[in-house]
Order: C-alpha cells, then sequence, then structure tokens
C-alpha cells in the first residue's frame, strides 16, 4: 500500500490541484483535521467544512485550523438557509432605502453568502448530494467517497485530488 500511495502522490503533485476544496460530513472527525493538512501540502488555498449537524461542531474544536496556512470556513447552515438571510439582508437595504431594488444583483446577494469563493471541488462521504454552498456550488465538480469519514486515509484524499485531474471542468457547458 505504501509503493502505491507514493506513486499516486507523485502523479497527483504534477496536475492540476483545486483551489478551493468543500468537504460535506455529519459531523466533525478526527480526519477532518488530516484533511487540512493534506490541502495545504498540495498547495489548496481555501477549505470548506460543512456539517449536517450542529452537534460536535463548536467553534473551539476548530481554533488549530485557523493556524493551518489555509483558509478554513466552517459551515452548518443549510444552502436555503444562507440564501433566504442573504435575501432578507438585502430587503432590509432596500426598505431602509440604502439600496434600490433595480440595483440588487447576483454580486450583491454574494456579498451576504457565508462563503463567497465557489469550491472547486466538493467531497462527500455517502450518497446524497448535499444542501451546503448551493449558490457557490453550481459548477463545482462532486466525488462521493464510498468511505466512512472516520475511516478517511491520506490514499483516499489522494483518490479525490487523482479523479478531480481527469475530470474536463465545463462550468455548465
Amino acid at each position: 500500500m505504501l509503493i502505491y500511495t507514493k506513486m499516486l502522490e507523485k502523479s497527483v503533485e504534477k496536475g492540476k490541484k483545486p483551489k478551493h476544496i468543500m468537504v460535506v460530513a455529519d459531523r466533525a472527525y478526527d480526519s477532518i483535521f488530516e484533511i487540512v493538512k493534506w490541502c495545504r501540502k498540495f498547495g489548496v488555498a481555501e477549505v470548506t467544512l460543512c456539517f449536517s449537524s450542529r452537534e460536535g461542531t463548536t467553534p473551539k474544536e476548530f481554533e488549530g485550523l485557523e493556524k493551518s496556512g489555509i483558509k478554513v470556513n466552517i459551515v452548518t447552515l443549510s444552502g436555503r438557509e444562507e440564501i433566504l438571510r442573504a435575501v432578507r439582508r438585502l430587503a432590509e437595504m432596500v426598505e431602509r432605502g440604502e439600496l434600490n431594488p433595480e440595483e440588487v444583483d447576483e454580486k450583491g446577494l454574494e456579498r451576504f453568502l457565508e462563503v463567497r469563493s465557489s469550491p472547486d471541488l466538493i467531497i462527500r462521504a455517502g450518497e446524497t448530494i448535499p444542501d451546503f454552498l448551493i449558490w457557490q456550488s453550481i459548477y463545482s465538480e462532486l466525488y462521493f467517497a464510498d468511505i466512512n469519514w472516520k475511516n478517511f486515509r491520506y490514499v483516499d484524499f489522494l483518490r479525490c485530488l487523482r479523479d478531480y485531474q481527469r475530470r474536463e471542468r465545463r462550468y455548465g457547458r
């Protein structure tokens, strides 16, 4: 397995890597911290960690991630909640006269989203499509890992990157 991992690692190092990876997990596992380290190793600039349950996702657990050297976002809001919050904030600005309804556009909405950049790659353990960052992830590549997050290993992460590198990004075309 070690030889295979080294070969895979060398192969992945040569190819294009995502700038922003989103990881969707049911809750915080130790592997989440490892994923952030692995992302840094391969030059990923931003990681968004999405948790479908608010249990086990207190900010105290993630204090060390800010020292990881890359931007880390923690998201517990569903995509629908996130968009509703942004729309409400825009509506409040219109109501206060700070913004004309005709001036409401995509860029204005994006200013109020939790995460403003779009993930290049979304990694999900399981078979369901995640309900996070639904505005930002419209053109993201999806990777469904056939493994539980508790058992997610470095070699599994390398396979995600290799799969991403083999895809032709078409951005909806």
